[in-house]
């Protein structure tokens, strides 16, 4: 395997931890209702949020497509890395991740649609804004099996590999108790940030041991 995948991977989740910061700038000032977009039903209501921040939201969807590129190469690289020592869990957690990427377009495209049809004035289809609550809950149950899987396979991989791995156990219990407490919420964007910077070193260390 070349070392420019692995580094290529490297680079990509440092991209991804960039852009989820862009994001979470992005959401700041859009404020407290941007909690509407993973919870609210109602389609008088969410037809006004989406009026009010169009183009906060429009921007804040082209910066999550470009960061489920990022993180999607950054879990490629992850997996090749893997692949020699434990195939069947870095293609399962692989594939896991990939459906990660497809989910999250998805969901950033129905909102895009939901965004031009509240600016256009178009009653919203309370079938989309279920649609969009349910493929943002999808994308995270589908990404926390791999982020298991993936510590399994990273656990023997010295003293980084050991940091990023508990990272990644943590993060789907964190990811699963911010849905009963608002208040997690941040602290999942912050563990996510921080996986991100993690997997990055962790895959720039090996980029040595690849050849």
């Amino acid at each position: 395997m070349s070392p420019r995948i692995i580094r290529l991977g490297a680079l990509a989740a440092f991209a991804a931890a960039l852009l989820l910061a862009l994001q979470f700038v992005i959401a700041l000032g859009i404020g407290n209702d941007f909690a509407l977009m993973s919870k609210a039903l109602d389609p008088a209501r969410m037809t006004v949020f989406f009026q009010t921040h169009a183009d906060a939201l429009t921007q804040l969807m082209a910066a999550d497509d470009a960061f489920a590129v990022a993180y999607a190469l950054a879990f490629i690289a992850l997996a090749l890395y893997l692949m020699p020592r434990a195939k069947l869990l870095a293609s399962i957690a692989l594939g896991l991740a990939l459906a990660t990427t497809l989910t999250d377009w998805a969901e950033n495209s129905l909102a895009l649609v939901a965004v031009q049809s509240a600016v256009q004035t178009q009653t919203l289809d309370a079938n989309i804004l279920s649609a969009l609550v349910w493929l943002g809950q999808m994308k995270y149950l589908l990404i926390y099996p791999a982020a298991i899987l993936f510590a399994v396979g990273v656990w023997s991989e010295g003293r980084a590999g050991r940091i990023f791995a508990i990272l990644l156990l943590l993060f789907p219990l964190i990811g699963i108790a911010s849905i009963a407490v608002d208040a997690l919420r941040i602290v999942q964007v912050l563990w996510m940030f921080a996986l991100l910077v993690a997997g990055g070193i962790f895959l720039w260390g090996k980029t040595a041991k690849v050849s």
